[in-house]
């Protein structure tokens, strides 16, 4: 006869994958994913000299050359384009960095599957919530800063910017969710994502303004999931004023959307993800 202990773990192996279950999964393993993304972050600076710094650096070298190629260069002058290249990029970093990072979150822990029973789904959502951190961290530092140097008066609607990043963080997961187990299938993965990531780059309003698309285009652009959070990022904090309703739909629809196929999809194949790395 079955113990009690044996009965449960087959109730919780039963019944269709939902949204529900891995709701309930993250939360029943939220000290083991708070554990990962602190390890990350150790990893991350581990022996460095400038440590966090770095997070710092690298989207301002970034802004430096653009700023340089698109003003002196290409005689494309902007007034504070440094400040509005800046927010597009660094929500940008955040995304394509997730989208990368997941795609070996379930291939490179091989091991650690196979040696601990835990949800899966926790790697892919560690990895997204690592690059938050470091996504967050940076705002702190830099945003301010750019705002007091551009002589921006901070307004209201950079209220909203929690609400914009929390759509933007289940459009991330999701998409982390996909390519995280796509990848345990399909290896070509990573490659077809370097060129997919390029390719909504630039055709995400980041380097140039949505209204300087011509009219035509603009629904082009509309497919790439980051353009509503770029555009509306750029009206908190460039322009200081509120995204118009079509961004909310888009941003909203975008995050939902996503992050429900994402997990209903990586719930569905979960139990073959073993037989697969």
């Amino acid at each position: 006869m079955p113990s009690a202990g044996a009965r449960q773990l087959v109730d919780r192996a039963a019944g269709r994958p939902s949204l529900l279950s891995g709701l309930r999964a993250v939360l029943s393993h939220r000290e083991l994913i708070r554990n990962l993304v602190l390890k990350d972050l150790k990893l991350k600076y581990r022996g460095s000299v400038l440590g966090f710094l770095w997070s710092i650096v690298n989207p301002l070298a970034t802004v430096g050359v653009y700023t340089f190629a698109f003003n002196y260069v290409l005689n494309v002058p902007q007034p504070g384009f440094p400040f509005f290249l800046l927010v597009g990029l660094l929500a940008w970093t955040f995304f394509g960095n997730s989208a990368i990072m997941s795609t070996g979150a379930i291939v490179d822990n091989g091991s650690l599957i196979k040696a601990v029973r835990f949800p899966r789904l926790i790697l892919p959502l560690a990895t997204v919530l690592f690059n938050l951190a470091q996504y967050l961290l940076t705002i702190i530092v830099l945003l301010p800063l750019m705002l007091l140097v551009y002589r921006r008066p901070a307004s209201l609607s950079l209220l909203l910017f929690p609400v914009f990043l929390l759509f933007q963080v289940a459009l991330t997961v999701g998409v982390a969710l996909i390519l995280a187990a796509a990848t345990a299938f399909f290896r070509d993965v990573r490659h077809f994502l370097e060129l997919a990531l390029s390719l909504l780059f630039w055709t995400t309003p980041i380097i140039y303004t949505f209204n300087q698309v011509p009219e035509r285009l603009r629904p082009v652009l509309l497919w790439s999931p980051m353009t509503p959070f770029a555009v509306a990022y750029q009206h908190l904090f460039f322009y200081g004023d509120w995204p118009d309703a079509a961004t909310w739909i888009g941003a909203a629809a975008y995050g939902i959307g996503v992050l429900l196929i994402g997990v209903h999809w990586f719930l569905s194949v979960e139990e073959q993800l073993l037989e697969r790395i």
